[in-house]
């Protein structure tokens, strides 16, 4: 068998500010499928010319707020409001050193391509966000949020002249009181 060599050529790169807060993070496990059917020749099925994989994988999908020095402290009143952002997705995403390929069609005629596997690894991706947000991740992230807004104020002011202070912690909308 032949030598393999990898090479790569960076064509870009650059390095920017981020103030992402994960809050929650929602992993998962799954097998997925890639059935392409074959060429049809006058109703017929023409050999060898289907593709097919079947693939398992682990990943996670992570919600928070994407620019944390959008959140707003002011104080007042014998009161610290906390304002944050709405909670957002942050990434959705499927670890490469996961995947177990199980089954794959090794047809000489119509083989698999590189946009078959990325093209289902994105589809998987925002398969994997959908779900996570219909089993509530942004609730949750959001919950968590404030959480953690609210214990870092009562901990940045404790021993101050502010320990007093009511916390509240708003964010779309609501607002929450200790």
């Amino acid at each position: 068998m032949g030598e393999e060599k990898v090479e790569s050529t960076t064509i870009g790169a650059s390095l920017s500010d981020i103030a992402q807060l994960a809050t929650e993070e929602y992993a998962f496990s799954d097998v997925g499928k890639f059935d392409q059917a074959g060429l049809e020749v006058l109703g017929m099925r023409v050999p060898f010319t289907g593709r097919n994989f079947l693939v398992t994988y682990d990943g996670r999908v992570t919600a928070g707020i994407r620019d944390a020095s959008l959140i707003d402290v002011t104080s007042g009143n014998h009161t610290i409001d906390i304002t944050l952002p709405e909670v957002e997705v942050l990434e959705s995403h499927i670890d490469a050193d996961s995947v177990q390929v199980y089954d794959q069609t090794m047809n000489p005629i119509n083989q698999l391509r590189v946009e078959d596997v990325t093209g289902f690894i994105a589809d998987r991706e925002a398969d994997a966000r959908e779900k996570a947000v219909s089993a509530g991740l942004l609730d949750r992230a959001g919950e968590r949020a404030e959480e953690l807004a609210r214990a870092h104020v009562t901990a940045l002011v404790a021993g101050t002249d502010m320990e007093d202070y009511e916390v509240r912690v708003s964010q779309a909308g609501s607002a929450r009181a200790e």
